[in-house]
């Protein structure tokens, strides 16, 4: 039994010897063979046209390609291989040659061979040659890598098995298939990108990039607001905030237009971008009306900033701030003229009299025809308001000269009068004389208050009797003269005249009243306590209480004698 297995094993060996000299020669005539074909230009020289294993996993580096360790579970024996060549000859085989092993195969002209690897044990050195079994030469050779691997390994180390690796399309010997920064496993399993592409969104920001920036390597515009993150990033706004300066308009819209997207005010005028639009405002325009006033401020005091003129007064806002009048008030100082018109006259829009003569700059343009800027408007040293209260043109120069001398030469005399009568030198005027004087008094120092009214009831009379004579004037002036001192008062300036006394009878004689006026009108003052009545006999006496008799409280006041006139 061992001398069997001995001599086999010699057999063996001889064979292998023999067959190892066959390949020698074989491979020794290849080149005579290759140049037979090649010499007479012969494009169908047999050769191997691919070779291609049929169950490998993927392609590994320098023409390595990666097959299962297991497959279905089993450890497999070998791996199938498929040859395909290229020749009209027939008689030939290929063989393949791994671990000092080899297996062959038949294969007729121009077709496809299929055999199985001899083991898994050194297919990275698998060879696979072309045989004329009929000339026992090699007519061509190629040489291919088999790696096994396992599925749940990591041959590149990168967080992702190869079995993922595989199905995700990525290199199962580089780490970062996409080169763009990130780990094939951590895009798989982490941020959901595509390990295969740098550039996941296709958005023009590598994935590594977006995920530093905190944008979303998935989504062109993560932020939702029409603008591209790529986009975002050449203009400095935020990928991640649809409006960045905050300022009511998305980033997208503001990129469209005029406005900066990264500042909120873009004419830096005091309103937020988005503000300006709401209100009819330009936002590239810090005054969008022109006015010398900025947005900002015109909204801050209540004028209108798409307005140059807010009040409509003829003044721009800028200007009405510089003269310091109101931009929301066409007429600032209320005088009846409004400020456009009052800066073109030279009139203080402030004032509302300018000259300073009392009379408002509204009533002298609109009414009276005076200059508002001067106060004497015809230069006769009498100024417009003493003119109107007089009832004197203020727009002549002649009308103060007759008025001015006979008023002074009046008064002059009136004065003298008083003086005398005071004085006791006038004792014959009668009672009725001495109270026209003082009512002339009292109608002097009251005609500046009545003016006004008496001017009305003169233009009332001409409108209604323009054919009016002197005579008729000449009465009604002097019931006028009548109306302007009440009754009592004129009662009370008697009394003051003579001393605070005089009878009844000389009140009726002066005032050319009735009896039954006078007692009635005397009655209530005493009751008003404004005089006092004693009885003398059968006379009236009529005293202020300061001139009342001091025998008026006694017993015997019907002994009371009557006073003497101007005594």
């Amino acid at each position: 039994m061992r001398h069997r297995i001995v001599s086999g094993i010699c057999a063996l060996l001889l064979l292998l010897t023999v067959a190892s000299v066959s390949v020698g020669v074989a491979s020794a005539a290849d080149a005579g063979q290759y140049a037979e074909y090649t010499a007479t230009g012969n494009e169908t020289a047999p050769a191997i046209q691919s070779v291609e294993p049929t169950q490998a996993a993927a392609d590994g580096p320098n023409g390595t390609a990666f097959v299962w360790e297991r497959i279905d579970g089993e450890r497999v024996g070998g791996y199938r291989v498929a040859v395909t060549v290229s020749s009209p000859q027939e008689n030939l085989s290929v063989c393949a040659h791994a671990n000092g092993s080899s297996t062959c195969t038949s294969v007729g002209p121009n077709e496809t061979a299929a055999f199985t690897t001899p083991g898994t044990a050194g297919l990275d050195h698998l060879s696979v040659s072309l045989y004329n079994t009929s000339s026992n030469t090699t007519l061509d050779r190629q040489s291919v890598s088999l790696q096994p691997i396992q599925r749940a390994g990591d041959i590149d180390d990168d967080g992702l098995n190869n079995s993922n690796e595989v199905s995700q399309g990525t290199n199962l010997t580089d780490a970062d298939t996409d080169g763009d920064g990130l780990m094939d496993g951590a895009e798989v399993h982490q941020h959901g990108t595509d390990p295969t592409a740098a550039d996941t969104d296709e958005d023009g920001v590598a994935d590594r990039t977006e995920i530093q920036q905190g944008t979303d390597p998935r989504q062109g515009d993560t932020d939702g607001d029409g603008l591209s993150d790529e986009r975002e990033l050449s203009l400095g706004t935020n990928p991640t905030v649809v409006d960045t300066d905050g300022d009511g308009l998305s980033d997208q819209r503001e990129a469209s237009g005029k406005t900066d997207p990264t500042d909120a005010d873009t004419d830096d005028d005091g309103v937020a971008d988005g503000r300006e639009l709401e209100v009819g405002t330009n936002p590239v325009q810090a005054d969008t009306d022109a006015d010398e006033v900025a947005d900002g401020r015109e909204l801050a005091i209540g004028t209108d900033p798409t307005v140059a003129d807010t009040d409509g007064d003829g003044v721009t806002d800028g200007r009405e701030l510089e003269a310091g009048t109101a931009p929301t008030e066409s007429d600032t100082d209320n005088d009846g003229l409004n400020d456009g018109k009052e800066l073109a006259a030279g009139m203080s829009p402030t004032t509302a009299d300018t000259d300073g003569d009392g009379l408002s700059d509204g009533r002298e343009i609109s009414d009276l025809g005076t200059d508002p800027l001067a106060a004497d408007s015809d230069g006769d040293f009498l100024t417009d308001r003493q003119e109107v209260t007089w009832g004197t043109n203020p727009n002549s120069v002649l009308t103060p000269a007759w008025v001015t001398s006979s008023l002074l030469g009046f008064l002059i005399g009136i004065g003298l009068t008083v003086v005398a009568i005071g004085r006791g030198w006038v004792t014959e005027l009668t009672v009725a004389a001495r109270l026209y004087i003082y009512r002339r008094l009292e109608l002097d120092r009251e005609v500046i208050e009545v003016n006004h009214e008496i001017e009305a009831t003169d233009r009332v009379a001409e409108a209604d009797q323009p054919d009016i004579d002197a005579d008729t004037a000449a009465e009604a002036f002097e019931q006028a003269e009548k109306e302007l001192t009440p009754d009592a008062q004129l009662v009370k300036l008697m009394l003051q005249v003579e001393n605070g006394r005089l009878h009844q009878t000389d009140i009726v004689e002066a005032t050319d009243w009735s009896k039954a006026k006078v007692s009635r009108l005397l009655s209530r003052m005493a009751d008003n306590d404004e005089i006092v009545k004693i009885r003398l006999g059968r006379e009236n006496l009529i005293c202020l209480e300061r001139a009342k008799p001091a025998a008026a409280n006694s017993p015997h006041t019907g002994d009371i004698k009557p006073p003497t006139p101007g005594g």
